[in-house]
């Protein structure tokens, strides 16, 4: 039997260390060298920055050059508590290639998508819902003919992804889509916000080889490959220019118009994000850009306030749709002030210091927490997790508000600086875990201040529905565009508010108004009676913070019929009740009800998923809607073909990706941002070295062995 003999016997010890340490050297330089080569090609593939608008022309060995500009424009409607906005995005290609755009873009979380339209050489192409991959199918059959076609696509409720096919040199593309979307009401005041750009989100998990990669085909529209968490990243992960722009020489260049009906008398009109001309004819208001087109790089955000005395207190919002009512019902209960409800308070703040919130939106996190302290009453009870790649508490349990605890807490805030990846769930899993272990001596309130720029946000919002307890999640969207439909789903799952802070000026009023949502009594025990046989589009009635509105949508089952609607409940212990009169001056006719009842429908069916439903029969309700109501969804897309072909088959068409504009305030991250999990190449580096090491110890116990007697060896 052929026996192997260990090394030191053919060389000298001596001459074996002498050779691994020569060896070790040039070992590792050669394994840099491929790393090095690895990763600078992985930049030639990925160089500029994650977050959304202009569509650059990528060529093999060469940088990148401008092959589609991209221009946008939002048309906005507001009547009462509705709003319907057309957006029209347009591409010029400037390049001499026939080209496919690639464009994600960000749109409101509770938009209800109802109507595209393509428009080329004068000529329009109305789009139609079909089943997504259906869509999918007619799309890329239309781009391989040679025929002009646009697709457009949900890839989570607030980021769309818009394709269009067949460019020609020199040509302009224009897409139109339709949206409604709610006003929103509260501190009694109405907002209506627009996300313009994306806020690059964080992609944890282990890449995943392309074979694995469901979504391959969109892989040069990305920064990031698609990971075992979040298989869909490279549908998600937009591409960003690497400068910021400007309102002067805007890079995406957005024109923005509003026409506001409020249906009331208003003491105020603003627009915190923006420079805007008003103008007013009686009770309508005209707003636009007061020095033209502005930079795609934060949220549109118009604010508008009720003269004193002419607060709503209850309006049913009504449409009729091919022979079907719907109806939207806002009812606000009373403010109380804070002694009304000085119970004992457990807050438990939770705080995001990753490298997305580099810049203007840590510098708010950390004054919207020291006011957040500030308002600490002796009696309650508080901690501070700071989480980025890891999280780390300011105690290991709540400490009662007293002058020491605070002192320290102040400390602790000051010196957080932002960095490293976003690994939100443990440090939120960890939060509300000590929660369900808690007391009902104090009310226990969870208050998350991020821009949510995270990848597997459904992953989150799943663990809060299991682990929320008996705990409040209260969560505050920090920056120019941070991602709002994950920080309310979450918060509503959490039985909280959400807030948005998104100018430094608005720090103290936005805390302000936490402070109150913190102290203020619940509405519980929430009940409406209808005069007639409605179908809701939500689930259970959520509790209630006093001064914020109930909306419920509702699809009458007959036309609204004369009668009263009652809402109850109970508010700081003591019964409640509102009462709204059908057919009243309350009743207002208002375009995109029955859209927006639709789109909560979905949402509501969408959500069963917490109580057990399987997946193909909330598929196949959800399709069922959605098709009905001609929308967006999870499982149905916007496609539009035009029926002439356009470019010769044998011409090439190459892909490229529309950027986006970095949100204004935020640093630039570069390349490390965001962090994901080791890579292969790296993996590989450390492997061999351990190898190396175990072979470096091997050879140097070869000389012990040469000294050990011979009865030893026996």
């Amino acid at each position: 039997m052929m026996t192997i003999q260990p090394v030191h016997q053919f060389l000298p010890a001596r001459t074996l260390l002498r050779l691994c340490f020569v060896l070790l050297p040039r070992l590792v330089a050669l394994l840099l060298c491929g790393l090095l080569l690895n990763a600078s090609i992985a930049r030639a593939e990925v160089d500029f920055e994650p977050g959304s608008g202009q569509l650059l022309l990528q060529r093999p060995g060469l940088p990148p050059e401008p092959a589609l500009l991209q221009h946008s424009r939002f048309a906005v409607q507001i009547a009462g508590m509705v709003a319907v906005v057309r957006l029209q995005q347009t591409f010029e290609n400037t390049s001499g290639d026939w080209v496919e755009g690639v464009y994600a873009f960000p749109l409101p979380g509770d938009a209800a998508v109802r109507h595209m339209e393509m428009r080329a050489g004068g000529r329009r192409i109305v789009g139609k819902v079909r089943e997504r991959q259906e869509a999918q199918a007619i799309y890329q059959q239309a781009a391989s003919s040679g025929r002009k076609a646009s697709l457009v696509s949900q890839q989570r409720p607030n980021l769309f992804q818009n394709r269009i096919a067949n460019v020609a040199p020199g040509e302009t593309v224009s897409v139109e889509l339709e949206f409604v979307q709610p006003v929103e009401f509260a501190q009694g005041r109405f907002s209506l916000r627009l996300p313009m750009t994306l806020t690059p989100r964080y992609i944890p998990g282990i890449s995943l080889p392309r074979a694995e990669n469901g979504a391959a085909e969109s892989s040069y529209l990305a920064w990031h490959a698609a990971t075992d968490q979040v298989p869909d990243a490279p549908l998600i992960a937009a591409w960003q220019h690497p400068r910021a722009g400007a309102d002067a020489l805007p890079l995406n260049p957005v024109d923005i118009a509003v026409e506001l009906d409020a249906g009331l008398p208003l003491a105020q009109v603003d627009t915190p994000s923006h420079a805007m001309r008003l103008s007013r004819e009686g009770s309508r208001y005209a707003l636009q850009l007061s020095r033209g087109p502005a930079e795609m790089d934060r949220d549109f955000v118009l604010r508008w306030t009720p003269a004193t005395g002419s607060e709503p207190r209850a309006a049913l919002f009504t449409e009729a749709v091919d022979g079907d009512h719907y109806g939207m019902l806002m009812v606000v209960p009373p403010a109380l002030t804070q002694a009304d409800t000085a119970i004992p308070r457990e807050l438990v703040f939770v705080i995001d210091t990753s490298g997305s919130m580099g810049g203007v939106p840590l510098q708010q996190a950390r004054h919207s927490l020291a006011a957040a302290l500030d308002s600490l009453r002796p009696a309650d009870h508080f901690n501070i997790i700071a989480f980025d790649h890891g999280y780390r508490s300011l105690f290991a349990n709540s400490r009662q508000a007293v002058p020491d605890a605070l002192q320290q807490a102040r400390r602790f805030v000051s010196k957080l600086e932002a960095g490293g990846g976003t690994e939100m769930l443990p440090p939120l899993q960890h939060a509300l875990q000590q929660g369900l272990a808690a007391t009902n001596e104090r009310l226990r309130q969870v208050v998350f201040l991020t821009d949510g720029a995270v990848g597997n946000e459904q992953a989150i919002i799943d663990m809060i529905a299991v682990r929320i307890g008996a705990s409040r999640l209260f969560t505050v969207g920090i920056g120019s565009a941070p991602n709002s439909w994950f920080l309310r789903e979450a918060a509503a799952l959490g039985r909280g508010r959400h807030l948005h802070v998104g100018e430094s000026s608005e720090v103290s009023t936005q805390i302000d108004a936490l402070v109150d949502y913190l102290s203020a009594p619940l509405l519980t025990d929430v009940r409406v009676d209808w005069p007639q046989a409605v179908a809701e589009a939500g689930g259970p009635l959520p509790d209630l913070y006093a001064g914020a509105p109930l909306i419920r949508s509702v699809h009458f089952n007959t036309p609204p019929q004369v009668g009263v609607i009652r809402v109850s409940g109970r508010l700081n212990g003591q019964p409640w009740r509102q009462e709204l009169e059908l057919g009243g001056s309350a009743q207002q006719p208002a375009r995109g009800v029955g859209s927006l009842w639709a789109r909560a429908r979905i949402q509501a069916l969408l959500d069963e998923r917490y109580t057990g439903a399987r997946e193909a029969v909330i598929r196949a309700n959800v399709l069922a809607v959605a098709l009905q109501h001609q929308l967006l969804s999870p499982y149905t897309s916007f496609v539009a073909v035009e029926e002439q072909v356009s470019r010769p088959t044998d011409v090439p068409l190459k892909p490229d990706a529309v950027r986006n504009t970095r949100p204004s305030g935020q640093s630039s991250q570069g390349f490390a941002y965001p962090q994901t999990a080791t890579t292969a190449s790296s993996k590989l580096f450390f492997a061999c070295l351990l190898l190396f090491v175990a072979l470096l110890f091997w050879v140097m116990r070869g000389p012990e062995l040469d000294h050990v007697p011979d009865d030893a060896k026996r």
